[in-house]
């Protein structure tokens, strides 16, 4: 049963996924594509590459300044090809395992602890997430006329509705109490009443999933537990926030830059301001999790429909995301040329070894 869910879940992302090309398409031209590529600037269309390249570096580099708050210091080398099975995970994989998992789980079996490994993931995409939602807010002040649109009013207020909500749950002791408490009397409720109607299978049913619920919150309750020893290690030393901090702007600020250079690609010379003004919501509209492949069709029909906005025709858009999109494809196929060599034979590369360690 599990398994024909999970596949009927990926057949209606599939669907979606079409139907936004398909959309796409009934806007654009295939002669005005093609148009478009025929135009091509080798140089930034090289330079793209190297910019995403260099993207990758930088959020590698973040994961492994959180990771080495754990006290075992893996080599970066290592930590980068886990990063690219990741992104054969994320990109070209159609199952509902990501690359966040995959990365969290051989992290644990480097450093011996699977817990904190999956904080370090966390970590990473929460405080991605965070200047995220900062950036959707306050980026367009600098084309303060796209606040006119609510394309761009509704996702700030959106933005500043989550921000809210994040810090009021952090300044909660313990956020999971109340939904514990409840919890635990439903389930008393509903074993006194599966053992007053006598069915057996009822009462395993019932049985079954409160253990699942105490299986879940003790994991919930480690991952907590590991999350406080990473944020104290960050409080203990300034340097791993200071580095979080820059890192994580650098990354935002190459994001800017890749779009605009892959703009440049297709002789699209757009005012950097306005990118940069637009790309953090694009960002975050373009996170619902809607098609398969990293958001395939979902992403770049975001894309044209915002650029729109400052009057860069549909095809130029379109022939931009897809630049974006077969460069996430090849560091997808470079991951999955590093997992081939990896899984091969007895390769030992994942296993906790000292060679591993700085």
């Amino acid at each position: 049963m599990k398994g024909k869910s999970r596949g009927k879940i990926i057949a209606v992302k599939v669907a979606i996924s079409v139907a936004f090309f398909f959309l796409l398409f009934s806007f654009v031209q295939s002669n005005e594509l093609v148009s478009v590529f025929a135009r091509v600037n080798w140089f930034y269309f090289t330079l793209s590459f190297v910019l995403a390249f260099v993207m990758l570096l930088v959020s590698c580099m973040k994961w492994k300044v959180l990771l080495d708050a754990s006290g075992r210091k893996i080599r970066f080398f290592i930590l980068l090809r886990t990063y690219l099975i990741g992104y054969f995970f994320s990109n070209l994989l159609p199952s509902t395992v990501g690359g966040d998992v995959i990365r969290s789980y051989y992290a644990g079996e480097l450093i011996g602890n699977q817990a904190y490994a999956a904080v370090s993931v966390f970590l990473e995409r929460f405080t991605g997430m965070l200047f995220l939602l900062v950036f959707v807010i306050v980026a367009p002040l600098m084309q303060p006329a796209l606040y006119r649109s609510p394309f761009i009013f509704v996702p700030a207020m959106a933005a500043a509705f989550l921000l809210i909500l994040i810090f009021g749950i952090w300044k909660l002791k313990e956020p999971l109490a109340v939904p514990d408490r409840v919890l635990k009397r439903l389930f008393v409720m509903l074993t006194r009443w599966a053992v007053s109607t006598k069915i057996s299978w009822l009462q395993n049913i019932i049985g079954g999933c409160e253990d699942l619920y105490h299986a879940i919150l003790q994991r919930v309750q480690k991952f907590k537990s590991e999350l406080k020893t990473a944020l104290a290690a960050i409080r203990r030393d300034k340097r791993i926030f200071i580095f979080i901090l820059v890192l994580t702007i650098t990354f935002y600020f190459l994001t800017w830059l890749n779009v605009y250079v892959s703009f440049l690609a297709f002789g699209v010379h757009p005012d950097f301001v306005a990118i940069s003004a637009l790309v953090p919501t694009i960002m975050f509209v373009a996170q619902v999790p809607l098609t398969l492949l990293g958001n395939l069709g979902f992403v770049e029909s975001v894309f044209v429909f915002y650029f729109l906005q400052l009057q860069i025709p549909a095809a130029e858009s379109l022939a931009m995301g897809l630049l974006l999109r077969v460069k996430m494809l090849t560091m997808g196929v470079i991951g999955l040329f590093v997992y081939l060599s990896l899984t091969r034979g007895k390769n030992r590369s994942f296993e906790r070894t000292d060679d591993l360690v700085e």
